[in-house]
């Protein structure tokens, strides 16, 4: 009996060596054909690099790129998962999806209005080795106050941005500088006497073709007989296949009616406004802010106080 257990035992024994052996064996088959398919895969991309030569790193670069923004997206909404049960049901408190691009009021744990709008594109815009996101910032935020009729002073990017559109460069004129009105070219004034451009203009020594410089706070286009004009505010200026970024301080760097009728800010350069482009509502295309229908804005408008909460997610 005590044989017959005894080798029983051994064979079990050897059945499970057996067993062990085989699935070991099986690990390694299928090991050996991962690294084929590896070697195959660096096989491939080794042949379309030699026939794409630096374009195949570019987009390969684009391809890792786009993957880890979309990680990092998928990271921020996990952060900023809003649940509405942790919000005060005794106030009154604004709520904006930024991946449905709709805009919800909730009073006392119920929601009293709700309308379509626009954030943020999540592209970038690269100029001088300083990089922009126009991304709708997630979070808790409030109404830092509210304004009517608000006019628009565009950041840099925009005339970037323009000037992109047209395929063209950017002059940035500050006061005291000239560019020629038909090539942006910067013109040197005679900075010997003073008063800069203005007494090179009204010493004597006419410009042979028109400029833009700037007086009173306003940008002027001088010709060469010595009239001057100034130019309509909220216009984006060209100079030729150059783009004339004025300084913040004068009047055609303030935009008017491009943000509706109202705004509420929310601080940090970001608000609640109006939008020229209605048709988009409903889509990420803003720079970062959150555009609405000029109906549902007056509604909002009139319903908030400074002080509400906003949350963003």
């Amino acid at each position: 009996m005590r044989f017959r257990l005894g080798f029983l035992g051994a064979w079990a024994l050897f059945v499970i060596a057996i067993g062990a052996v085989a699935f070991t064996a099986t690990a390694e088959i299928e090991n050996l054909r991962d690294a084929r398919k590896l070697s195959r895969l660096h096989e491939i991309d080794r042949m379309i690099a030699a026939r794409m030569g630096g374009r195949f790193e570019e987009l390969k670069s684009a391809a890792e790129e786009s993957a880890a923004r979309v990680s990092d997206l998928r990271s921020k909404v996990a952060r900023t998962e809003v649940r509405l049960d942790e919000s005060a049901d005794t106030l009154q408190t604004i709520l904006i999806s930024t991946t449905e691009n709709r805009l919800w009021v909730r009073q006392g744990g119920q929601t009293v209005f709700q309308a379509i709008c626009s954030t943020g594109k999540g592209t970038t815009l690269v100029e001088k080795g300083k990089t922009t996101l126009f991304e709708t910032p997630t979070g808790r935020f409030k109404i830092r106050s509210k304004e009517e009729n608000p006019v628009w002073v565009p950041p840099d990017w925009h005339f970037v941005e323009e000037a992109r559109k047209k395929r063209a460069t950017v002059v940035r004129l500050e006061p005291g500088e000239a560019v020629d009105a038909a090539t942006g070219a910067a013109i040197p004034p005679d900075l010997s006497r003073a008063g800069g451009v203005w007494s090179w203009v009204e010493g004597g020594s006419r410009p042979k073709r028109k400029i833009l410089t700037i007086r009173n706070g306003s940008v002027v286009e001088i010709s060469p007989d010595g009239s001057t004009r100034e130019l309509p505010p909220g216009q984006v200026i060209s100079a030729g296949k150059t783009v004339v970024v004025p300084p913040v301080t004068t009047k055609q760097r303030r935009f008017d009616k491009v943000l509706g009728k109202f705004r509420l800010n929310l601080g940090g350069g970001y608000a609640l406004h109006g939008t020229l482009a209605a048709d988009q509502l409903g889509r990420s295309v803003s720079h970062g802010c959150v555009r609405l229908a000029d109906k549902d804005l007056e509604t909002l408008y009139e319903m908030t106080s400074v002080g509400d909460q906003v949350i963003i997610y």
